[in-house]
Parts: C-alpha cells; structure tokens; sequence
C-alpha cells in the first residue's frame, strides 16, 4: 500500500535521550491517528526494531551513538522501503551534509515545536510513498544465494574499510540495506529454488549499485551468484 489510509498509524521513536523519547511517545500518543509500537536508543538499535515490529514511520535523531541516524537511512530504505523517516534533530535542516540516500522524508528540527511535527507526522503517512523501485533478481538455488549471502558477511568489514577510505560510507550502508532484505528473504523460505527480489527506493537502490561495482577481483567472485543479477537489476 503505497500511504497509510486506515488504522493507526504504527510509530518507531528513535533517540538516545530517554526524556526526548517520553515527550514524543506522550504526543504522538494523544493523537489518535498514531500509535506508538517501540522506541530505541541508537541506529542499531532502531533497525532491530524494524525488523521485529513493521512500523510505518520513524521519529529519528541524527546524533546518536553506536550507530546515528544518517547511517540507518540507507539501510532502511531497502529493508522497509515503505517506512517513512522523518528526522527529529537539533541537526535538522542540512542536506547540503547528506547524500542523497541518507536524506529522510522529511525534516523538524528540536525546539520548533511538537505541533509541526505533528503536521508532518500527518501529511507523510497521507502521501505516497515516493521513489519505489521493484528488483527482480530472478531464480536462485537457495543454497548458492545463502553462500554469497554469508561470503557478504566475511566480507563486510574490508569492504566497509574500503568505503571508508574513498569516501563512499553512505553508498556501503546502502549495500547492507540490501543483503539483509535478501538474507531475510533467504531466511524465511525453506525451499531448495526461490525466486528473490526485494523493493528499494531510487537513491539507494543506485548507491548500493556503486558500492557493489566497487568490489571486484576474487571479493566480488565470493558474491556470486548474487553480485551479477544485483549489477543488472539494481538502478
């Protein structure tokens, strides 16, 4: 579905600050277009709680430890492509500072005022989701897409390092974003074929495709049978 246009909406409250989290919770709960299923304290944390409760919008600080909310954006954006992201930060209204895969859907900043985002909170769950891109990889043996799946996991932190190192951290995440939808996927079928695919949005899906032609040579072979059809369908 691509808005929220029956029931409550289910809200994720995402900063380390346990008062900020109170104060919104307390809000958003007043009114009864929302409801308020989890709270995490960092970027982590938040993806955890994606994963398990399938809210439909997140209230996200950009500061945070262990991991902030600049790096759970493009993460996200494949794991639940739908999920809407709105930024509730003192760092609220730089852009300019973000690639385009870790913008959010929408920005307030702290100290402008619950009722603003309220109305923010109200106009992203009426509006379509924007930028949705379907990519079909195809038929798999499962047991081939689980091994590059794992190969992905002993890859992770070189490649990580790699981003690092040129500049491209945000396309990395992007790519993370897209091996847990797939792991999940794999995880959940039981099957010895499977047909995989999964939904992103534009900007992610083409960061992810930039941090996967980056790893080439026998890291990139490990990936395969995924890393072709990612290359192909990937915008």
């Amino acid at each position: 579905m691509a808005g929220v246009t029956t029931g409550l909406a289910r809200v994720l409250i995402v900063d380390d600050k346990a008062e900020i989290r109170s104060l919104l919770a307390t809000r958003v709960r007043l009114d009864p277009s929302f409801e308020v299923v989890g709270e995490a304290t960092n970027g982590a944390e938040a993806i955890a709680r994606i994963r398990e409760l399938d809210p439909q919008v997140m209230i996200l600080d950009l500061q945070m430890p262990v991991m902030s909310g600049e790096e759970v954006i493009p993460i996200v954006r494949t794991l639940a492509p739908a999920l809407r992201v709105l930024v509730y930060s003192a760092y609220a209204g730089t852009p300019e500072k973000l690639a385009a895969s870790e913008l959010p859907d929408s920005e307030v900043g702290k100290g402008s005022g619950l009722g603003l985002l309220m109305e923010e909170l109200h106009r992203l769950v009426s509006e379509p989701v924007p930028d949705l891109v379907r990519v079909e990889l195809g038929r798999f043996r499962t047991q081939e897409a689980l091994r590059a799946s794992r190969a992905w996991a002993r890859l992770n932190p070189r490649v990580r390092e790699a981003a690092v190192d040129r500049g491209g951290m945000a396309d990395f995440l992007a790519l993370v974003g897209v091996f847990l939808a797939l792991t999940d996927a794999l995880q959940r079928d039981g099957s010895a074929c499977l047909e995989l695919g999964f939904t992103t949005r534009l900007e992610a899906g083409r960061a992810a495709r930039r941090a996967l032609a980056a790893i080439c040579g026998p890291e990139g072979v490990q990936l395969e049978p995924l890393r072709g059809r990612l290359l192909r369908g990937l915008p």
